[in-house]
Order: C-alpha cells, then structure tokens, then sequence
C-alpha cells in the first residue's frame, strides 16, 4: 500500500468513528434522532 492509500483510509475512519462517537454522545445526552425534540408523545410519525 501507498502513503495516499494509507491516508484515505484514515480520513475515512476518522470521519466514521467522528459519526458513531457523536450518535453515542447524543444518545447518552438525551437527543435522539426523533426530529420532534424528543416528544415522541405529540409526534404524528409515532402516533
């Protein structure tokens, strides 16, 4: 492998483990994906 192979694939897991560590993050914190705030009681999607 190559110096620009090697350096691509670090971007593209440091982007990945970026994405899952703020899901976790979020989650630990109380938001959730739902796009209603986290009401899920008044969303129309959950009804």
């Amino acid at each position: 492998m190559n110096l620009p192979t090697i350096l691509i694939g670090l971007l593209v897991l440091t982007a990945f483990f970026s994405i899952v560590a703020r899901g976790v993050y979020n989650k630990k914190h109380g938001k959730g994906g739902c796009s209603c705030g986290g009401d899920c009681v008044g969303c129309c999607h959950c009804k």
